[in-house]
Parts: C-alpha cells; structure tokens; sequence
C-alpha cells in the first residue's frame, strides 16, 4: 500500500471514529430525555375540613386527579417530608377519581378538636413494587419543586359519655364492678407490651402516664394531672403537686419526670392485692373499682361515677403503649 493509500485510511478511520462518539453523545442524550419525560409527574387534590366521631375515623377527599397511576396518603401537619403516613396508601389510576375515602390508622393519634391533616401524592414508579406504595414511588411536585399537597383540619368530636342509668343495668341505683367494666375500654392486651398476661412495674408506670397523658402527646400538663388526681390516683400522690413532679418547671411533666413521682406511691403495690410482683387484669380492675369507689361502701353510685366518666372517655386502644 502507498502512503498515500495509509494516510487516507487514516483519515477515514478518524472521521469513523468522531462520527460514532457524536451519535453515542445523541443517544445519550435521547435517554435522558425519556427519563425526564418520566418523571415529569403530575396530580392534584379537592379535600374539604371535615368533622369525625370517636367511633368513625374516615374522612372523604372529594377528588384527586393525577396524569400516573399514584398514591394519595396523609400526614399529621408538620411531617409532610415524611412517610409518616397516618392512613394507608389509597391507588389512584391516571386520571381523575371522586369521592375516596381515608380511615385513619390507630396510631394517627388525633386529639379532640382541631387537627391539621395534610394530605399528598406519590408517584406509582416502575422501578419499585408495582401495585404496592415502596420507598421508588416519589413524593408528586409542582413546577416550582412543592409538594402536591392539601392541608385540611379534622375536626374529633368529643367522646360522649352515656348516662348511668345505661350501665346500671339491674337498675338499683349503684354499679358493681361487672357494670363498671363496661363504663371504660379496657384494652388490657396493648398496655401489656411482653403479653404475659400481667402488668409489671415498669408497664404498669407506662399505663397509668399513658392514661393520664389524654391528649396523647407524651407530656402531661396541669389541667391533665388535676384530672387524673382527681379522678384515678388521688389516693397515691398524698401531698405531691404538679409542682413536685414537674422538676424541671417546663410546665409538663414527661415519662421520666412521672416514673420518679410514681415511684414514690404506693399505687403498684396497693393494685397487686397478691403480692406477686405482677398485676393481672382482674387485680387492675378490681384496683380501679376501689379507686372510683371514694366512700369505700363496695359500690358506685351515680356521683361517682360521674367523677371519673368523663376522664375515662379519654382512654384509647393506644393507651399505655406510647412510651
């Protein structure tokens, strides 16, 4: 071969070369766009303040209209960054759907009154588990990187409390303790949290801060401790105020701040009639009845019972478990 001939050869290999890196560079660019192209998600929420029971913890979105199959969630205001979902993860199919209902999970933990729901949208991604919410499905934003979102408040109604005469059932004018049983929920099973059928120390601590905690925000204020003094444990705080509890002056009173004071009662000791070491169910209802009963006559007469209704009606199936 002339070298002429190699230089040409050279020549041509080069353009070869620069031509295929350039189509490369295209298809490259091509690829990005497709991905782009998907994650260009869309979707959009119609919800309304609402107001729910006690007994009913569903809420209805009017609509929600999305251009991918997606999932609508809420949040409690001020997780909206999170997936700290109080409902559980509800498809929505391309398009638009009306009138879709949420049921609150029971650790939602909302209070009576006001409660700011916020309410968002993942896209459903193929990259994940399709037809199931995984962490592949991205949070849905607008243009201007916010989330597609709609903050609503969710009204709880105050729980109501069913009269006396409903609970005496013999209609004698007094509750024994099998009426008493039925005038509060009693979820024994989730206050003991090793399930062997007794509370101990340390649960039987948790339940009673649980119980007096009735807004279910890990604290308990003043208003919270006069109830529960007043209507549970009146008889184990002595000469205690909020004050005595309350050490670090923060005006509440947490989990550790509560086990000091208790353990400084007689409560536990007085509740396990048996001296086991334990507290079984019957021990924990019978240490109630003896509670509610003030004039210690082995029944509980409609006053009574009116002192402490209302402080039950607080009590929840979480109720012992949050610490």
């Amino acid at each position: 071969m002339t070298m002429k001939a190699m230089m040409n050869v050279e020549t041509y290999t080069k353009y070869f070369l620069i031509l295929f890196l350039s189509l490369g560079i295209v298809s490259c660019d091509d690829d990005d766009d497709v991905i782009d192209d998907d994650e260009d998600y869309t979707g959009s929420i119609t919800a309304m303040d609402q107001t729910i029971s006690q007994t009913d913890n569903t809420i209805m979105v009017q609509s929600v209209t999305v251009g991918q199959n997606s999932w609508l969630v809420a949040v409690n205001s001020g997780d909206e960054n999170t997936d700290n979902f109080i409902v559980d993860p509800v498809m929505i199919e391309e398009g638009t759907e009306s009138d879709i209902m949420l049921t609150f999970n029971e650790d939602a933990n909302l209070m009576e009154g006001d409660n700011e729901i916020v309410l968002k949208l993942y896209a459903e991604s193929d990259d994940g588990i399709l037809g199931e919410w995984d962490i592949d499905d991205e949070p849905i934003t607008d243009t201007s990187g916010l989330l597609a979102s709609e903050t609503i408040t969710v009204t709880m109604e105050a729980m109501e409390t069913s009269a006396f005469n409903d609970y005496d059932t013999n209609g004698d004018g007094y509750l024994d303790a099998d009426e008493v049983a039925g005038t509060y929920q009693n979820d024994f099973s989730n206050w003991d949290t090793d399930a062997d059928g007794s509370l101990s120390d340390e649960e039987f601590s948790n339940t009673t801060f649980g119980n007096t905690d009735a807004n279910g925000d890990d604290m308990i204020d003043e208003d919270e401790w006069n109830a529960g003094n007043t209507s549970m444990y009146g008889n184990y705080s002595g000469d205690n105020t909020f004050a005595d509890y309350d050490t670090d002056a923060n005006g509440t009173i947490d989990s550790d701040e509560w086990s000091t004071g208790y353990a400084d009662s007689n409560w536990y000791g007085t509740y396990d009639a048996d001296t086991s070491g334990s507290v079984t169910e019957d021990e924990w209802n019978t240490g109630l009845y003896n509670d509610w009963d003030t004039d210690a006559d082995g029944m509980i007469n409609e006053d009574e019972y009116n002192n402490y209704s209302g402080y039950t009606g607080s009590w929840s199936t979480t109720t012992g478990t949050t610490m």
